[in-house]
């Protein structure tokens, strides 16, 4: 049987230990508040974490973005090229999945909603519309411009007027994030098109639409809601995810776009239709403007977004925080626990000698 003394020490260094560890635990999961200097609601750690090496070049009617993160351990490319009125995305893993898309901007297009559906259905377009892809953007000249954000990213913006169509394609690509409104986070997996049509005059009771065609191999799937949307970077978007490689590695890019544009100043619902078009690995979108029908030149603005759901950022963003500890409060745990053995041993001494007497 264990004498009175012994098991006061034991039970002493338990408690000790016990005080030990628990505080060891507070200390080590004690992080500081994360900083957000650029106030656009993403903390500057993950901005620097995920922050991408963007090269843009251009050259006549024709311009290419690469974009490249290198974050130990995680690594990922996504390429944007345009030409003509034709764009093509693309995206690679670090593992070897990828995906890609062509997207052409066909035709501007009128349409009467017959059965009052704010979309465009089978037999509702009507005229010749307009044509875009190369007759409109064929001799279209590419500026470029870059600005530096904020936080001290760099911003690239890519113009191109069509000197046919009225008619302006403006093209942001960012290596950090930047918020662009309330609602509205441009990320650096993304490029942001702002397309506008500027008096454009439709025929009496008409509308306006957007045709546009994509080309893949890959796998194509309709959602109401786009990655942005779904990640809380936007609200009120649908979009086209096109996936490649297998289940446990896929590689994504999306086609985006918000379910409203500005009309002469005004908000308009926007949505989709899509059309078989006969061919292999082709799809035919047409994004529906229900306007007034006046027949009026309409200035409308609307903004879809090429990007990738990029596995590299995934795994920055999901990954456990590296732990911080806090010096002052480690050796003030560990004074106290000294001191709690140390008492322990004097009252168990005193206890002996009267024992003793």
């Amino acid at each position: 049987m264990l004498r009175s003394r012994q098991v006061v020490l034991a039970a002493a260094a338990a408690g000790a230990a016990a005080l030990l560890i628990g505080s060891t635990l507070a200390v080590l999961t004690l992080r500081p508040a994360e900083s957000d200097t650029d106030k656009d609601g993403i903390p500057d750690s993950v901005e620097a974490a995920t922050q991408r090496n963007v090269v843009a070049a251009s050259a006549g009617n024709e311009f290419s973005i690469v974009s490249r993160l290198a974050s130990a351990p995680f690594s990922d490319q996504f390429q944007v090229s345009y030409r003509a009125g034709t764009f093509f995305v693309s995206y690679e893993r670090a593992r070897g999945s990828d995906s890609s898309y062509q997207l052409e901007l066909r035709n501007l297009v009128e349409w009467e909603d017959r059965n009052r559906n704010n979309r465009i259905d089978l037999g509702e377009t009507v005229g010749l519309g307009t044509t875009l892809g190369t007759t409109a953007f064929a001799n279209a000249p590419v500026t470029k411009t870059r600005v530096e954000s904020a936080d001290g990213g760099l911003v690239t913006e890519l113009t191109i007027r069509s000197p046919t169509v009225n008619m302006t394609l403006n093209v942001t690509v960012a290596e950090r994030f930047i918020r662009l409104s309330s609602t509205r986070v441009l990320t650096p997996m993304e490029v942001k098109l702002d397309l506008t049509v500027d008096r454009v005059t439709l025929s009496p009771g008409a509308s306006l639409g957007l045709d546009v065609r994509i080309n893949t191999t890959k796998r194509l799937e309709y959602g109401n809601r786009s990655w942005d949307d779904v990640n809380e970077f936007a609200e009120g978007e649908a979009g086209i995810n096109v996936t490649g490689g297998p289940d446990t590695s896929p590689a994504t890019v999306f086609f985006s776009w918000s379910k409203s544009a500005i009309a002469d100043g005004i908000e308009i619902p926007v949505s989709y239709s899509n059309f078989s078009t006969g061919a292999p690995n082709t799809y035919e979108v047409y994004l529906a403007y229900p306007l007034s029908g006046s027949g009026s030149p309409v200035r409308l603005v609307h903004d879809p977004v090429l990007g990738v759901d990029s596995a590299a950022y995934k795994g920055i963003v999901t990954r456990p925080p590296e732990l911080q500890g806090d010096l002052v409060l480690y050796a003030g745990s560990l004074f106290a626990a000294v001191f709690l053995v140390a008492l322990t041993l004097i009252v168990a001494d005193r206890r002996r000698k009267k024992r003793e007497e």
